[in-house]
């Protein structure tokens, strides 16, 4: 049996709030990191972690504001969508701006993990309707 009541409603946005809240927290270092690395003229892999971390910055942050403002699914959906893409984004910028000698294989796969967490965050990211 499920539990109801208000107090169970409050508990899951409460962690709701402090899951999305942190992954806005750590895409945003992401993205930080991939500055310094942009930084420091590491763009192969610098360019693929900053549209990662800005993506899921920007999409955990519109989840977040869609669940504490009780919006409709749809922000929730289209933030889905768009992290999303800059996976497929990311993969495809890190393997283009790989280099050519040893360490391609190295920031391909890297790279293209990045690129893999933030998909399984967007099909993980926001909230479930749940059937009683």
């Amino acid at each position: 049996m499920r539990d109801t009541s208000a107090g169970a409603g409050r508990r899951r946005l409460r962690r709701g709030v402090v899951l999305h809240g942190l992954a806005a927290v750590i895409f945003g270092l992401l993205a930080w990191r991939g500055l310094g690395a942009l930084g420091v003229g590491a763009r192969a892999l610098g360019v693929p972690m900053l549209i990662a971390g800005a993506a899921g910055t920007v999409g955990a942050l519109v989840i977040l504001w869609a669940v504490l403002r009780h919006r409709s699914a749809a922000y929730q959906r289209a933030a889905r969508i768009g992290m999303a893409v800059a996976a497929v984004a990311t993969a495809a910028v890190g393997i283009a701006l790989a280099p050519a000698g040893w360490e391609r294989g190295f920031v391909i796969s890297v790279n293209v993990l990045t690129g893999g967490l933030l998909a399984a965050f967007a099909a993980l990211a926001g909230e479930r309707r749940t059937i009683d």
